[in-house]
């Protein structure tokens, strides 16, 4: 058999190629597709070329599905780490706390998905609550969202703050041992930079084997920088090569110089303008629905977001960045036109993430500048909705307009989608169901649309459309099988679709139940 060569025959074929969209089979041989077609066709130039077959049995097999904004080394730490998503209450935490000491006798303890909002309290657990069951190890709780950390006073202590932006202390003068903003860049890469690379490796091994079983056959990775560690990254190039999917690297620092040392032509994407709305750190006009004394934090003073992209764009870099809320969005566009105004680059696909509560405004000046919108339709499916937190937090109005991706397609924005994992789980299959399927009918994208978000334009999103998002001879082998037709099932079922089989460059790395 030759490597990289397999022929899918007996299903439907979905090719997200307009003058071709669908076939019955496809031919892939040495990783690149050479033949779609009828059955008999493909069955003949395999047999003649000595190419196993594999009997669709009437599944559907798409583009390999991607997801444009994964951080893959949280994720993968994270999942060695207590899951507080569950917890129900402070008293609840802190039982898992000592649970997690019990389990792991020795260091510190490490919590993720620490969601403020589903406590019965509304608040993270302060240092001094945490104290009274682990005052001698350090404990390091992470955010849901990514944007804050709760520590315990051993753990603050040893961080060794020097009076950064973003800590919170408490009516007395004492730290509270919530950081966010600078203070928890600092933290994280206090953290962070002390793990093993064996411990990289396994977070790596572990976000690509489960990515692949979610149908996922290209990653855009945002790593290093203030949330994470720029010791991650050589770890990620030795691993090249080595993985069952695609990783591109969108490293998450401002200082242009080693990205270009490391011969990166993209600079990372999810630098933060601004914050999120689950910790009302995401940066509005106007107070939260919640707590008037807040309208979010803006993390960067304009003039050195528009020096910054400037810079990119002299290089010839793509570069974009985090923005929710309307500020931080106005930023991010305000610096897009500073540096198109000094060099009108034409092709620069300049991306902000998230893109969650534009203005009408900002919205159209989005397409006049030729942003792309990297956006994650499961926040507001899993966070939107009456009584939801984004609802609570931001009010109706404001909320019922979130992550609108009906108005942003209508307006000619290109959407490409992701999961921000581990805010959301790497699951394409979901984010298109959300696509489809927003709490707020009126957002909705057709299943078309929404299969686009993560094949055709997340390869454009990367400057891959030569090689990636459809099907047709000439590009790679990279394709996802699936259970029922995400076109033509009722929308409301997209969700129940299972990944049978992800395909990268003509081999099988993940097989459910196909019979080869």
């Amino acid at each position: 058999m030759k490597k990289g060569s397999i022929a899918l025959v007996g299903g439907k074929i979905i090719t997200m190629e307009p003058h071709n969209p669908e076939a019955s089979a496809i031919l892939v041989e040495e990783g690149i597709i050479t033949l779609l077609g009828d059955d008999q066709t493909i069955i003949t130039q395999a047999a003649e070329k000595g190419i196993e077959q594999l009997d669709l049995a009437g599944r559907c097999a798409v583009p390999g599905l991607h997801d444009c904004h994964v951080h893959v080394m949280g994720t993968g730490i994270g999942a060695t780490g207590v899951d507080l998503y569950d917890a129900g209450n402070i008293r609840g935490v802190l039982d898992l706390i000592l649970q997690a000491a019990q389990d792991q006798p020795h260091g510190w303890i490490y919590g993720t998905r620490l969601d403020e909002s589903r406590l019965e309290e509304k608040r993270a657990p302060t240092a001094t609550e945490i104290d009274t069951v682990m005052p001698n190890r350090g404990v390091f709780l992470v955010d849901r969202g990514l944007h804050y950390t709760q520590l315990n006073t051993k753990a603050f202590q040893a961080i060794g703050f020097q009076d950064e932006d973003g800590i919170l202390w408490d009516v007395s003068g004492r730290p509270t041992g919530r950081v966010h903003g600078e203070a928890n860049g600092v933290a994280k890469t206090y953290y962070n930079d002390k793990m093993s690379d064996e411990q990289r490796i396994a977070a790596i091994q572990y976000v690509s084997n489960l990515a692949v079983s979610k149908g996922v056959t290209t990653i855009h990775a945002m790593e290093g920088g203030t949330l994470f560690s720029d010791a991650d990254i050589p770890v990620f190039n030795q691993l090249q090569g080595e993985l069952p999917l695609d990783i591109l690297m969108y490293w998450d620092t401002p200082d242009l110089s080693i990205i270009e040392e490391a011969g990166y032509p993209r600079m990372g994407t999810d630098i933060l303008l601004d914050g999120s709305i689950g910790s009302r750190t995401a940066a509005f006009d106007t107070p939260y629905a919640d707590d008037p004394n807040t309208c979010g934090i803006l993390y960067f003073k304009q003039e050195d977001v528009n020096h910054l992209v400037e810079s990119a764009f002299s290089k010839g870099l793509q570069s974009g960045f985090h923005a929710i809320g309307p500020c931080g969005i106005r930023m991010a566009l305000d610096a897009l036109e500073y540096a198109l105004e000094k060099n009108p680059v034409a092709d620069h696909r300049y991306r902000i993430e998230h893109f969650g509560f534009p203005d009408d405004r900002d919205i159209l000046r989005a397409k006049r500048l030729g942003a792309i919108i990297s956006t994650q339709p499961s926040f507001s499916y899993l966070r939107g909705g009456p009584g939801s937190v984004y609802n609570l937090r931001t009010g109706d109005e404001r909320e019922e307009q979130a992550y609108s991706l009906r108005r942003y397609t209508d307006a000619g924005l290109m959407l490409c989608g992701g999961s921000d994992s581990s805010v959301t789980p790497i699951d394409p299959i979901l984010g298109i169901h959300a696509a489809v399927n927003p709490p707020y009918a009126q957002n909705a994208l057709t299943p078309q649309e929404a299969l686009a978000m993560f094949t055709t334009n997340a390869a454009y999103a990367a400057f891959e459309e030569d090689c990636k998002g459809s099907l047709k001879p000439g590009k790679l082998g990279d394709i996802t099988i699936l259970s029922d037709d995400p076109l033509s099932v009722l929308p409301q079922s997209i969700g129940d679709i299972q990944v049978e089989a992800t395909i990268v460059r003509g081999t099988v790395v993940y097989h459910k139940s196909l019979q080869q």
